[in-house]
């Protein structure tokens, strides 16, 4: 209708409208970037747990050993006990010796003298813990069973089931050892005293009482015998405890090897994520020729490449 003056430039055509398609597939690279982005924060997230529960393992692993050091500190005692034992009956001329035990005496000191005479300390062992899967995993750990048997056990137990069991064990010993045993054992040292003290000699140049002497010499070898089935009695607590430890160690171990697995499976995914991001900033730089989409494209690439040759080596 009008005609358009000349050196009027024309005007440029109106884009055609993008589909859905095209609008996705613009921001396919960028969300792809985002989630390959959270896949590396989550796999370094489970890595450090991983992390955490190792150390966990590690520290369980030294009071496991702390509890069986004491056992063989303690085995060691008994059989410097068990020496002194039989030097105390030599020296008596293994005189048969028992203690009396008194009437109307005090319930420690009837105890004390039962202990001497051969019938105590009882025999004691740690309660059973409540969890039967701890229990299996306490008995397959004695046993030496293999390591993936073992790993497989501790991750079905709970672990407060293996915190539970440990603190009542640690407050079983304590007050089995610590409270009963060292009241009964310091009256059985007051009862033995009596007879090792009633040999002394009031000066020097005192003759020696054979009979009295050889009465003494076996009541510190009784006494001495008594201290013997102490330590390995305790002994053996300690080394029941030291299991226990243990197999919190193993349910540490379990626990950061499923993390460490979680880590990597993560870290698939974020390489998968990274490809889907380059292949795609490729596609769009061949499409509309663009130079950003170009780099964007390679940068990628270079990415990939150094993510894979880091695994592989």
């Amino acid at each position: 209708m009008f005609d358009t003056p000349a050196g009027t430039p024309a005007t440029p055509p109106a884009d055609e409208p993008k589909g859905l398609l095209d609008k996705l597939g613009a921001a396919l690279p960028v969300a792809l970037t985002a989630v390959a982005t959270a896949f590396a924060g989550l796999s370094t997230t489970e890595l450090q747990r991983s992390m955490y529960w190792k150390s966990q393992a590690a520290q369980d692993q030294s009071k496991a050993a702390n509890q069986w050091g004491l056992f063989g500190f303690k085995r060691s005692r008994a059989l410097e006990m068990e020496v002194a034992a039989a030097r105390g009956r030599s020296d008596s001329g293994y005189l048969r010796f028992r203690f009396d035990l008194p009437t109307g005496a005090p319930a420690e000191q009837q105890e004390a003298v039962r202990w001497l005479n051969g019938d105590g300390p009882p025999r004691t062992e740690l309660p059973p813990p409540d969890n039967a899967d701890l229990a299996q995993l306490v008995k397959d750990i004695r046993d030496r069973k293999p390591e993936a048997d073992l790993a497989a056990r501790a991750a079905r137990v709970p672990l407060p089931a293996i915190t539970t069991a440990i603190d009542g064990a640690e407050e079983f010993i304590a007050r089995t050892t610590d409270v009963e045993w060292d009241a009964v054992m310091k009256a059985a040292r007051a009862v033995a005293r009596k007879d090792v003290e009633a040999a002394g000699r009031a000066a020097p140049a005192d003759a020696v009482d054979p009979a009295k002497k050889a009465r003494a010499d076996a009541a510190q070898g009784l006494l001495y015998a008594l201290e013997e089935r102490r330590y390995r009695a305790e002994g053996a607590l300690n080394n029941a405890l030291g299991y226990l430890y243990e197999a919190r160690v193993r349910w540490s171990a379990a626990e950061s090897d499923k993390h460490r697995k979680k880590s990597e499976t993560f870290f698939y995914a974020m390489l998968a994520a990274q490809v889907g991001a380059t292949v795609s900033a490729l596609g769009l730089a061949r499409k509309h020729k663009s130079l950003l989409w170009t780099v964007a494209g390679l940068a990628g690439v270079v990415s990939v490449a150094i993510g894979a040759y880091v695994y592989l080596t």
